[in-house]
């Protein structure tokens, strides 16, 4: 018998639970052991610049004020505390000392004695924010007294955690002591975390859905937005979590994206308005490339010129410039307010919501790191940390995911409608474009039509004459492409079926056509109009067409208009005979024009040489020099010769 699916996963969850509580077994067991000495920052002591004798417990000449926690460009710096050991770390044979401090580069001194150091002096370059063990031994404080001494290079740092102070504790604790630290952090910010890998998810969504409609820029530049502000957070949880990341690496990403940042939300804007982005929020997009030159520092120079170019790239008018254009780019979203409050759409008022959240929580975010006054952007909430940030970021991500797939199904709806009108208007082409021609007595003619797209701009009727053995045949080609052009094509073809029953010469022809055309469409159409008669005898008008063909021959034609450029035009003709033998051939300029993948064209040359031949040869020869290559335009063929 089957346990219920409830049940199942109950047991699954509960068996999950144990496995874990076992793999943290161990260092429960080491937690209540522990008895650490938490060397909090108010308790330090600092000493602008360099003085070696800041290292020792007596120390007069090493000047000293309470620590605040803000980024120091000094060439050096001391960072001190004298402690009393409690007895149970006073007895102990070695202690560790575990530094958990922002900068790259430092030296440890425990009563003068130097312990360890992290980073490269000489080239200013450490791990990003890692923190270290160092072993301290029984005979550094004889007394119970120990007085701790950082000697610091101000090496600029693109994380400062806060949240993690120095620790001591007798050394086999001090390593559990790191993890439980770790521990306690993730899971008080998980919800932090949890929101940026949404976050990721949505950006690489957006990053799809570009893939899909490359047309739609707005879905890259709001993917590379979020995704960027997801690098930035990795990278912070790899400091969390102990990785050693190279501090040049760290601090170019962070340099990088930061500038990329305000940028990708001015584009998004305008990509999203479709709109061209105007000089102002230029300006504000060079702004955040204020902190590009800070690069320089990652150059091999020396300490004199480092610290010089360190005064310069973090000095508070460049840092402070670089946060305004950072903030202005943010007030860029402000601009798709009266969009989305005028839409009648209900996903645009979201997004007006979503929007105001994060200017408000990123422009708090901008004045805080420029000592403004500002809201706390964390809420603790029963020992969770709630950044408000991550938040502000995720309501956004997900709001414009919904909106954009609302106007993604918008968008597939109307395309589903137009495909049903060309659809329509490909049925009435069929009919319009016969596929078997009238037979006219004395003659042969054969056709052959291969339009570009779903449907063509070209078009021919053959229309015998009431109460006579003549006929009218037209050939013609309609300028654009696409379902325009078909339109323009059965306004011509249905005049034309008209004009044929009151018209006796092309001339006359073409000009009907013309008045009907004049005025009622933005382009103009290329046509011949022929007369034939069961003997051959031909007379032709040519408005702005290739000429036709005898025999392999080009047929030289007056020089005419086109249609529906002007609205009176007087159209010459041009008489011929066909002979038992001869082919005459009527070409649109899809055969001319055809373009091999080299580009080149099929041309007249060319041309001329196939015409002799039946016309689904000579379309079929234009379509097979373009293989490979997109067809430009409709081909269409037609041939005449006597029976």
């Amino acid at each position: 018998m089957s346990l219920p699916r409830r049940t199942k996963t109950r047991r699954s969850f509960a068996l999950a639970c144990f496995l874990f509580a076992l793999l943290l077994a161990p260092l429960a067991a080491h937690a209540q052991q522990l008895t650490p000495l938490r060397l909090t920052w108010d308790k330090w002591q600092l000493h602008d610049g360099n003085e070696p004798s800041c290292a020792l417990p007596v120390a007069p000449a090493c000047s000293t004020h309470p620590l605040e926690f803000a980024d120091t460009n000094d060439a050096n710096s001391w960072q001190r505390i004298t402690v009393t050991l409690p007895p149970e770390l006073a007895a102990r044979p070695q202690l560790g000392l575990l530094v958990q401090i922002e900068y790259p580069v430092y030296q440890v001194f425990a009563n003068g004695t130097f312990i360890g150091a992290q980073g490269d002096f000489e080239h200013h370059t450490g791990p990003q924010y890692v923190r270290e063990i160092f072993p301290i031994p029984q005979s550094l404080y004889p007394t119970g007294k120990l007085t701790l001494a950082i000697h610091i290079q101000g090496v600029p740092v693109a994380n400062a955690l806060e949240q993690f102070s120095p620790v001591l504790a007798p050394w086999e604790q001090i390593q559990p002591i790191r993890s439980l630290d770790t521990l306690d952090y993730l899971r008080s910010s998980w919800i932090h975390y949890f929101a940026f890998i949404l976050i990721g998810a949505t950006g690489i969504v957006f990053l799809l859905l570009y893939g899909v409609n490359p047309a739609a820029r707005e879905h890259l530049w709001l993917a590379f937005f979020l995704l960027a502000i997801v690098v930035l957070r990795a990278g912070e949880f790899a400091t969390v979590v102990n990785l050693h990341i190279p501090s040049p690496v760290w601090e170019t990403l962070f340099i990088l994206i930061n500038a990329a940042r305000s940028i990708l939300a001015v584009e998004f804007v305008f990509a999203f308005l479709n709109r061209r982005v105007t000089w102002p929020w230029r300006i504000v997009e060079l702004a955040s490339l204020v902190s590009l030159p800070q690069l320089l520092l990652l150059l091999p120079t020396s300490s004199q010129t480092y610290f010089q170019l360190v005064a310069i790239t973090e000095s508070i008018p460049v840092h402070h410039l670089m946060i305004a254009g950072q903030i202005a780019s943010v007030f860029c979203f402000i601009l798709l307010l009266p969009s989305c409050f005028r839409s009648r759409l209900t996903e645009m008022r979201w997004i007006a919501g979503a929007n105001i959240f994060l200017i408000i929580e990123e422009s708090n975010r901008g004045l805080s790191f420029i000592s403004l006054p500002h809201l706390s952007q964390d809420v603790f909430y029963h020992g969770l940390d709630i950044d408000l940030r991550a938040i502000a970021n995720l309501f956004f991500a997900i709001v414009m995911l919904i909106a954009m797939t609302f106007r993604l199904r918008r968008i597939q709806d109307r395309n589903r409608r137009v495909e049903q009108d060309i659809a329509a208007a490909r049925n009435v082409q069929q009919i319009l474009i016969p596929d078997h021609l009238p037979t006219v007595p004395g003659l042969t003619i054969e056709s052959a039509y291969i339009p570009a797209q779903e449907v063509g701009g070209d078009f021919f009727q053959v229309l015998p004459l009431p109460n006579s053995d003549s006929a009218f045949v037209v050939l013609g080609d309609v300028s654009g492409k696409g379902l325009p052009a078909a339109m323009t094509v059965s306004l011509l073809v249905g005049a034309l079926r008209t004009a044929a029953e009151t018209c006796s010469t092309p001339a006359q022809l073409l000009a009907v056509l013309n008045r009907r055309l004049h005025g009622r469409s933005e382009g103009f159409a290329t046509c011949l109009a022929l007369l034939v008669t069961p003997s051959g005898h031909i007379t032709l008008a040519n408005a702005g067409h290739p000429s036709p063909y005898l025999n392999g021959q080009e047929i030289e034609t007056a020089p005419n208009l086109p249609l529906g450029l002007v609205p009176e035009i007087t159209y010459s003709e041009t008489t011929l005979q066909v002979l038992p033998g001869q082919r005459l051939t009527l070409v649109t300029d899809g055969v001319v024009e055809a373009t091999s993948t080299t580009h080149e064209l099929f041309g007249f040359d060319r041309t001329q040489s196939v015409s002799i031949q039946p016309a689904a040869s000579i379309a079929q020869a234009a379509q097979t020099f373009s293989l490979g290559a997109p067809q430009a335009d409709d081909i269409t063929v037609l041939t005449l010769a006597l029976a």
